[in-house]
């Protein structure tokens, strides 16, 4: 992994790389752990769980948090000498982690600083592109402070259900990697599939999709899902029903932007698909939970 991005700067000869790189990084980036930290109480809970499963995302450093007056600190610590490739690494980790914390804030409503422990390097001006006036560089520490004022601000998307999940799978990932069993371990066809479903939300998988990312065949992975008493068909709606029934809880989403943030191309193919999976359509199904919560 440390060659390619080596072979990447010389490639690419963008003094900035490392900005670029990371500025590309958005939640869905991280999979379970973007999921759960994104889905969060709010955004100390989110800095927290970021911290806490930042191993299952992360080889070159490890992310702890420091509360003080100042605010929430979280800290990069490299696990080993990153040498050339210091800068680059830590750049893309911080730009990631600042965009994050911003879209969960909002544009322009980031309060706190970011420092960085090397030298102001010659195209700093672009470090304020991404990161505004907050910056400082020659420090002991390469962080994010987060201010208190912030750190109650509540999550944008509030789904309890994906939330739990989310945190679920971190926790497996991390003891897992922990115990060094992430190999050893013994993980059904149908969990694989579910993993990655799951992990890769927005879009409809098809059969010769997902056996085309799992590296085998769809007359394969049938057999394989087979033997363990399911179908292809049934993993995949059995986590669209969960994923529906979540969005539908969130009374300010309608019907049509359930549809596109679950993949579908047009809000008929939605209802079809739901009336298929629950037996009613979605306003029945609002209804009915609506008269039960009353």
């Amino acid at each position: 992994m440390a060659q390619i991005y080596r072979n990447a700067q010389v490639i690419s000869k963008l003094e900035d790389l490392g900005l670029l790189v990371g500025a590309q990084l958005h939640i869905s980036t991280h999979g379970p752990l973007g999921v759960a930290a994104f889905s969060a109480p709010d955004l100390r809970a989110a800095l927290t769980l970021f911290a806490k499963y930042s191993q299952t995302r992360a080889e070159f450093f490890k992310v702890s948090i420091k509360e003080n007056t100042e605010g929430l600190r979280v800290i990069f610590s490299e696990t080993f000498d990153l040498d050339d490739l210091r800068v680059f690494i830590l750049e893309t980790a911080l730009i990631g982690l600042f965009s994050s914390i911003t879209s969960f804030v909002g544009a322009g409503q980031f309060k706190g600083q970011v420092k960085f422990s090397y030298a102001k390097p010659s195209y700093w001006q672009k470090y304020q592109q991404h990161f505004g006036e907050h910056i400082k560089f020659n420090q002991a520490t390469t962080e994010i402070i987060v201010s208190e004022a912030i750190l109650s601000t509540p999550s944008p998307v509030t789904d309890p259900v994906m939330h739990q999940e989310a945190v679920a799978i971190c926790e497996r990932q991390l003891k897992e990697i922990q115990a060094g069993e992430a190999e050893s371990r013994v993980i059904s066809t149908e969990e694989t599939v579910s993993a990655l479903i799951f992990e890769n939300p927005g879009r409809i998988w098809t059969l010769n999709e997902v056996a085309k990312k799992l590296h085998t065949s769809p007359r394969t992975l049938i057999r394989k899902l087979e033997s363990e008493g399911t179908k292809f068909q049934n993993v995949r709606d059995e986590l669209a029903k969960k994923q529906a029934a979540n969005y539908l809880s969130d009374a300010s989403l309608s019907v049509e932007s359930i549809g596109h943030l679950m993949g579908f191309s047009d809000v008929s193919s939605f209802r079809r698909s739901f009336k298929r999976w629950f037996g009613e359509t979605p306003s029945q199904y609002i209804a009915r939970i609506r008269r039960g919560s009353s």
